[in-house]
């Protein structure tokens, strides 16, 4: 549990808005950075006897390993503070003020507000709610325009839980060989937190042209319970890393060489500790389904990833901020405004259940009902 959730727990707040795991960072990932530490890595270089690229080629091997991919950790990785720089410096490198991200929401939204920041236009499409969150391919057509650049896709999607199904993944595979002046910038930091057996459809790996346009982003916070350690990474070509690379390194002259460490072993050694993490978010996952389902003229789509859901409690109120304000004043309970994801959030709460156990969740569930039920 972070700090900020332990001070809530105290005032008696239940915590369900930040997607912070609660769960310590596993001590193998903890002790490679000290021995990196004590070994004499704390200068510009690694010290002498460590691999400079011990990450690229942890991640390029994991890749290789899950999905078949063959990438040149010296050329085809950069390592990044975390999946938020990864999109802001894919971002810029790929695009100019001016350009248009075609955006299907709602989604995650730090990425919204990034492009007002680099002068970049937004182009929002919703997902099919009636067909559980799925991304509407022919939206995506017709948002194309003369100053579209990139399309944008979170996935496994953060708010709603939901993963792309392959018919999905394929049409807009499709939509990007046909416009090949378009980039895919790809965030999939949930992608390893799934349940219910939910199938992962990766984008094609044998498409090298596609691949060369697409910006993968991901970050060991989520299933390394490592959001703390700012650390994720972007997979691209060659041309386009080194762009990302040089921004990278003129903008904060790269991620200490410890953290990077501590990564490769996380990647390397700790399979088991995202499996157990998984089990046990999965355990509050359905403590959080059984609440919901008790909750009056709310609807929801089970979440198959990610530790978010994103109910509908438009029949309480279509203002989601109001009724954020209105359930952490009178039942004690931290939500966030589902419009934060985009407008096609409104009405929605988004809830994560890895901030707090079990018992919490329930308790949470049980005094928004009796909220609601005074309206």
């Amino acid at each position: 549990m972070s700090e900020l959730d332990r001070a809530e727990s105290a005032d008696g707040v239940i915590s369900m808005w930040v997607a912070d795991p609660a769960f310590p960072t596993d001590r193998r990932i903890v002790d490679a950075f000290n021995f990196a530490v004590d070994s004499g890595c704390t200068h510009y270089f690694p010290a002498k006897g460590f691999d400079e690229l011990v990450l690229p080629k942890a991640i390029a091997a994991f890749y290789g390993e899950d999905r078949g991919l063959e990438l040149d950790p010296a050329d085809e990785v950069c390592i990044t503070h975390g999946a938020q720089e990864a999109l802001s410096l894919s971002i810029q490198a790929a695009m100019k003020p001016g350009d248009e991200m075609i955006v299907p929401q709602p989604t995650y939204n730090a990425l919204i507000e990034k492009l007002e920041i680099f002068g970049v236009r937004p182009v929002l499409v919703p997902l099919l709610e009636s067909e559980g969150w799925r991304l509407d391919t022919d939206a995506v057509r017709a948002a194309i325009s003369e100053r579209t650049r990139m399309v944008y896709v979170c996935n496994p999607n953060n708010p709603t839980g939901t993963v792309l199904g392959r018919k999905d993944v394929d049409a807009l595979s499709g939509i990007l060989r046909e416009e090949e002046r378009l980039s895919l910038l790809l965030d999939e930091c949930y992608s390893r937190i799934l349940f219910d057996g939910a199938g992962f459809a990766p984008f094609p790996s044998d498409d090298e042209e596609l691949r060369g346009r697409t910006f993968l982003v991901n970050s060991f916070s989520k299933a390394y319970a490592m959001t703390g350690w700012r650390l994720g990474y972007v997979v691209t070509d060659k041309a386009r890393a080194d762009a990302i690379k040089r921004l990278s390194f003129e903008l904060n002259g790269g991620v200490s060489y410890p953290i990077q460490y501590a990564g490769a072993r996380a990647l390397n050694d700790c399979a088991s500790f995202v499996s157990s993490m998984v089990e046990e978010l999965d355990r509050r996952r359905r403590a959080m389904i059984r609440g919901l389902s008790e909750l009056e003229d709310v609807r929801f789509e089970p979440p198959s990833a990610g530790f978010e859901v994103f109910p509908d409690f438009s029949a309480y109120s279509r203002d989601s901020v109001a009724l954020c304000a209105r359930l952490l004043r009178d039942a004690r309970v931290r939500t966030m405004p589902g419009v934060k994801y985009g407008p096609s959030g409104e009405g929605h709460l988004r809830l994560v259940f890895c901030a707090e156990g079990g018992e919490r969740i329930e308790e949470g569930l049980t005094r928004i009902r009796g909220c609601l039920s005074r309206r």
